[in-house]
């Protein structure tokens, strides 16, 4: 679907939209599950012309100061860096003409919500509904997000399976840490075998450089998506994400020491796309660059 409309709600007319402005303003990920902006400048103008509505959540976060925000025929101010959500189906939009404003937007669809929401209820399985407030945006939200928007773009060999994990965990922070009619719970994890997580991480061994989903992973040891995440945390101490990613670095790391490849060929191997991406990685990973391990490795 175009992002303009999933953003602008589907009753706006759209065809004045000037999406390459919306390129320019925004940086953009997307998935089946969850859409993601993120202003890269300030937005120059935003008038009251722009109330819509959406089928998905939406959550707003003001990154400056921001217009009021008109949800039904409620009036609300939002704080700069909290986070404020809409549900599907509230007519909402800016109740006042701004400009230079910077922002987050995202939309998580019913059906994520619900799925994850399932797993962490005590109550019934009541459709979600947050409550029109805002509470602090935190570090680890906006690192999740930055994650969400940099594997969309780079799209590198297995992106999908990082977005499915990386939508799973925004939903699931989204739902603890907001006002809503779900009662998270505390009750214990489904037992799972050592057997089964060894599977799981022979799997990331022997597909390190192809594409596959978390659902491919999590089938492996018959769980949910995101039940898989927190069993496999539980179990190794890191989520699947990290994982996977050490295990492509560490095989990067062995190709390095041969000394047969070069950096470039390494990457490829690794399922890698582009040389950059993999040297940031490798850097935030290691502390060094590719480069310069290979070059100061004895």
């Amino acid at each position: 679907m175009d992002v303009v409309k999933i953003f602008l709600g589907e009753n706006l007319d759209t065809t004045s939209i000037d999406k390459t402005l919306f390129n320019k303003l925004f940086h953009v990920g997307m998935n089946n599950e969850l859409f993601v902006i993120k202003s890269k400048i300030p937005i120059p103008h935003q008038d009251i012309s722009n109330q819509h509505i959406h089928r998905n959540y939406e959550l707003t976060v003001p990154l400056s100061h921001s217009p009021k925000l008109l949800i039904e025929k409620n009036l609300f101010t939002l704080p700069k860096k909290c986070i404020f959500p809409s549900n599907p189906g509230q007519y909402h939009g800016p109740a006042e003409v701004a400009h230079q404003h910077r922002l987050i937007a995202l939309q998580l669809t019913p059906n994520l919500l619900q799925e994850i929401a399932s797993l962490l209820s005590t109550g019934r399985n009541e459709t979600v509904k947050f409550e029109n407030c805002p509470v602090p945006f935190d570090l680890n939200m906006d690192n999740l997000i930055n994650m969400f928007i940099e594997e969309t773009q780079n799209k590198q060999a297995g992106y999908e399976f990082i977005l499915e994990h990386l939508s799973n965990l925004l939903g699931a922070t989204i739902l603890r840490t907001l006002k809503s009619n779900v009662h998270i719970s505390d009750k214990k994890l489904s037992s799972v075998s050592k057997k089964e997580i060894n599977r799981a991480l022979e799997f990331f061994h022997a597909n390190y450089n192809q594409d596959f989903s978390l659902a491919d992973v999590a089938e492996l040891v018959g769980l949910s998506k995101y039940h898989f995440i927190r069993v496999f945390k539980k179990e190794t101490g890191k989520t699947p994400y990290q994982y996977y990613i050490d295990v492509k670095i560490n095989k990067a790391i062995e190709l390095i020491k041969t000394r047969k490849y070069s950096i470039t060929e390494i990457c490829f191997m690794c399922g890698f796309k582009d040389h950059s991406h993999f040297s940031r990685v490798f850097l935030n990973k290691t502390g060094t660059t590719p480069s310069h391990f290979k070059a100061h490795f004895n």
